[in-house]
């Protein structure tokens, strides 16, 4: 350290890192296999069966590559329920684009969710999906150990 540099720099240079919970770049990195699934499922003439396998692998991999890549002062557990909910959430706004233009709704695996399955068993399907996040964040994390 230097005697010339301001007192705010030397602070902020002794004060040890936070922890922060999230880790954007591994949420980003993991939220790629989010963005794979939606477009296999939209673009593929394939069966419901199979999207919805495709999208579960997807997040599957999303999660541990998330949970991989993080930063040793975030959960990999947390990392995979981000990755999760960023991907729900970025297949609804492909919903709300398709019902504006032309397209299938159904073709989008939440919507096709959502359609297929009644209230409760589409909130025990988020609930499962948060875990299988949670699963897959915590694993990837452990690989990376």
């Amino acid at each position: 350290m230097n005697d010339d540099e301001p007192a705010y720099a030397r602070k902020l240079r002794s004060r040890p890192g936070k922890s922060h919970p999230l880790d954007g770049g591994a949420i980003a990195a993991g939220l790629c296999f989010g963005v794979l699934a939606i477009l296999v499922s939209i673009a593929g003439p394939l069966s419901a069966a199979v999207r919805l396998s495709i999208t579960a692998f997807c997040l599957f991999f999303g999660g541990i590559t998330a949970g991989y890549l993080t930063r040793p002062t975030a959960s990999g557990a947390v990392q995979g329920i981000a990755v999760v909910c960023c991907t729900a959430g970025l297949m609804v706004a492909v919903s709300v684009s398709v019902s504006i233009g032309a397209g299938s709704l159904l073709r989008v695996p939440l919507v096709f969710a959502y359609d297929a399955l009644s209230v409760p068993a589409f909130a025990a399907l988020g609930l499962l999906s948060l875990c299988f996040g949670v699963l897959s964040g915590a694993f990837g994390a452990r690989l990376r150990r």
